[in-house]
């Protein structure tokens, strides 16, 4: 029985590994590319697949594109663990969460992400399979900002609010950094939002440029 299930037990470590090796090409090409390019075709020419292969993991290309969305959150939240590591501790928590936070959902894997949910809006059949992924992106990207703020920050009344605006805030810095293409504009726009996040968490009220009164 022992020597009739290895074989079994390779065969499917090695399709798993043929998934895996397929959904990393689309991932790339999603990143490098954009969805448009990102077809069952040519994931199937770069990575070296045969069809044969490729369909029986994927029997669309929405599924495909679908499956690439867990890729791309780990990746996301790799970024979020580098920039952490990267802004400076000495700044106060606020500031230092939405400066982690911009630092990494203006990275590549992140705007993927964002142009994949784009491209549902006028493709039925990636909507759906979005959909079913919706949630758990959902809450795994809520994880992560929850752990950026820290325990004391998410235990406020207030931080549900902060942390909904803050991720909603950067999703279309996010956007529009693209097609500005430099900084410090999106510098000046994190700490303003980083202001009005603590008067926020504070109880405090705004001027209306968004700094603390």
């Amino acid at each position: 029985m022992a020597s009739d299930a290895r074989p079994s037990g390779l065969r499917a470590a090695q399709r798993e590994a043929t998934r895996q090796r397929i959904v990393q090409v689309a991932v790339e090409l999603l990143i490098d590319r954009g969805p448009a390019a990102t077809t069952t075709v040519e994931v199937q020419r770069v990575g070296g697949f045969s069809r044969g292969a490729l369909l029986h993991h994927f029997p669309t290309r929405e599924a495909m594109l679908g499956a690439t969305i867990r890729e791309l959150m780990e990746r996301n939240e790799a970024a979020v663990a580098q920039a952490s590591a990267e802004v400076s501790p000495e700044l106060d928590r606020v500031t230092r969460a939405v400066r982690v936070l911009g630092a990494s959902m203006v990275r590549p894997a992140f705007v993927a992400e964002l142009e994949l949910w784009a491209a549902a809006r006028t493709d039925d059949a990636l909507r759906e399979v979005l959909r079913h992924e919706e949630k758990r992106a959902r809450r795994d990207l809520y994880r992560v900002v929850d752990e950026v703020f820290g325990e004391d920050l998410v235990a406020s009344e207030r931080y549900p609010l902060v942390a909904s605006m803050t991720v909603q805030f950067l999703r279309g810095l996010a956007i529009s950094d693209v097609l500005r293409g430099e900084r410090r504009g999106t510098e000046r726009l994190l700490t303003q939002w980083a202001a009005i996040a603590r008067a926020v968490l504070d109880g405090r009220p705004l001027d209306v440029d968004g700094s603390d009164t």
